[in-house]
């Protein structure tokens, strides 16, 4: 066996400890910046969590100064479909729906608003808000499509108004849009959010220009419940019949939307997410737990991790999917306040409202 033997010159036998010395010296503080950020990440996440902002209407909320289009979510028009059969469903999707069911629709008979009292309040706050109308069980393209045509419609005849009749702002220096295009702020939920990224990325906009999005509880990475609804549907050789969006909302459909759809540099992106844990009884105690076992805090429809986007706002604290919309929020606050004589902690008008604020601090 030959050995060979490594001969340091005397020189450098001074430099080892020296370096020796500097390489630990780095680790050290490589170590220290590593606890620090995640000290630092920590405590960012401590305070992204929204436990009572939201408990009260405020006095001194502002106006943004362009207007506010609201972005119904999955199964939503503007308002909310409540008791429709599975057969109704299927052939509003088919697009076999009578006159007569449309007719019941619009009666009211099968609604509950989708916006209760949240279009109402920003109103009264000095906002211009219109509530888009689009396909409640379509694909995100014709969903997005349909909210292309709603904006410009609406847009085309606010064209005509005078600038200060739109615009929450009086020292515009023209009173016309005869020449430009009206800016909006688009605030959607859920889906709606979706519909939305794909309208700014892909679509043409022409009465209007987008110069915000804020989302609130949207799938932007998808939803394992969405997963789960179609592995299960699989099992069963496809014999159930699931809406065309109840694929684009899984997973692996988001991560391919995103690579595709992409950011507009010059429109800014909001987003809030929401959380709790719902006792055996509530309407999302299943899919809850279906969603809690792979993606963690979720609201019964989107895991917090997905619904952030662009500057996150924050995780709205014991709010569920529905209680965003304000569908569920005038039982649950008699509960709380009448039975069990507790305060309200989240009233998600309050949540819209200084949505609106913020968009108006943003020079938005």
């Amino acid at each position: 066996m030959i050995k060979v033997a490594l001969r340091v010159p005397l020189h450098s036998r001074s430099v080892l400890p020296q370096f020796v010395s500097l390489r630990h010296s780095r680790a050290v503080h490589l170590s220290q910046r590593l606890r620090d950020k995640e000290k630092k990440l920590e405590i960012d996440h401590q305070e992204e969590v929204i436990v009572d902002k939201f408990g009260k209407i405020r006095d001194d909320y502002k106006a943004p100064r362009y207007p506010l289009i609201l972005c119904h979510g999955f199964s939503g028009f503007d308002r909310l479909i409540l008791v429709p059969s599975f057969g109704q469903i299927k052939n509003y999707v088919l697009g076999k729906t009578s006159h007569s069911f449309n007719d019941r629709l619009n009666s009211g008979l099968f609604y509950f608003d989708y916006w209760y009292g949240i279009r109402e309040a920003l109103e009264e706050q000095g906002s211009s808000v219109l509530t888009a109308k689009v396909p409640p069980f379509g694909t995100i393209a014709q969903r997005a499509a349909r909210l292309n045509e709603f904006i410009n419609a609406e847009m085309k005849d606010w064209r005509k108004e005078d600038k200060q009749e739109v615009y929450n702002d009086e020292t515009e220096a023209s009173d016309s849009f005869k020449h430009e295009k009206i800016k909006v702020n688009l605030v959607a939920h859920s889906m709606g959010g979706l519909d939305c990224r794909y309208l700014i990325s892909k679509l043409k906009h022409g009465n209007y220009e987008v110069v915000s999005l804020t989302t609130v509880s949207t799938p932007h990475r998808g939803s394992p419940m969405a997963d789960y609804c179609m592995d299960f549907n699989k099992k069963l050789k496809n014999v159930l019949f699931l809406p065309p969006s109840i694929s684009q909302l899984t997973t692996a459909y988001l991560e391919k939307f995103n690579e595709k759809v992409l950011d507009d540099l010059n429109v800014q992106y909001f987003s809030y997410g929401s959380r709790f844990t719902p006792s055996w009884y509530n309407v999302f105690d299943i899919p809850w737990g279906i969603i809690n076992k792979t993606a963690g805090d979720n609201d019964g429809m989107v895991p917090v991790a997905s619904a952030k986007w662009g500057k996150y706002l924050g995780t709205l604290e014991n709010v569920d999917h529905l209680d965003l919309i304000n569908w569920t929020n005038g039982a649950r606050r008699a509960w709380t306040t009448n039975i069990l004589h507790q305060e309200e902690k989240f009233n998600p008008v309050a949540l819209y409202l200084d949505i609106a604020d913020n968009l108006a601090r943003e020079g938005l």
